[in-house]
């Protein structure tokens, strides 16, 4: 039987924390740089914005946002997996997909999820609290409107609660097909 349950991984390194400081201190600091030259203050300003805004964008990924990865129940008994993130006071839904519709979870280590190559026709979506972490999961999905791989950062035991609940969703759904 399938049970709801939620889980949030916690970010397993500080890589985006020292990429966000470090690139709001070299903004800062450029800028400072920009205000004390006579020539190509435009050009040296702009590169303090590149700096800040990878800054903003490591912030706003990595460090202020919270994932939930939930398994639960819709009003029609439908099992789902869902992924949710919460930056702020803002509750995002990211995926949601029928459990019966994973159809591998596969663990990686840095270097497999490096080198694999997601197919053309497949669309990728990553939703993992740390950057670059040593281990994570990769998701292949099947559904009639796409094809689709999802990397999330999650614990052995989730991962395979996860595809033996796939695998109990995708027997449900073969019985209710063949009753029909």
């Amino acid at each position: 039987m399938i049970r709801e349950f939620s889980a949030s991984p916690k970010p397993s390194n500080k890589k985006a924390e020292i990429s966000a400081y470090a690139s709001f201190i070299l903004a800062i600091v450029i800028f400072f740089v920009s205000t004390q030259i006579s020539h190509y203050r435009g050009v040296v300003s702009l590169f303090a914005s590149v700096f800040l805004i990878a800054g903003i964008l490591f912030y706003t990924k990595y460090i202020s946002t919270v994932y939930y990865y939930d398994i639960m129940l819709d009003c029609e008994g439908t099992p789902l997996f869902v992924v949710r993130a919460i930056g702020g006071k803002r509750e995002t839904t990211l995926c949601r997909i029928g459990l019966s519709e994973i159809m591998k979870v596969e663990r990686e280590d840095r270097a497999a999820r490096r080198a694999h190559k997601t197919p053309k026709s497949y669309m990728k979506y990553v939703y993992m609290p740390t950057l670059d972490p040593d281990v994570s999961y990769r998701i292949t999905t099947a559904s009639r409107y796409e094809h689709a791989e999802i990397i999330i950062e999650a614990s052995d035991e989730f991962a395979s609660l996860l595809l033996a609940y796939s695998q109990q969703a995708r027997d449900m759904a073969q019985s209710i097909e063949d009753d029909y």
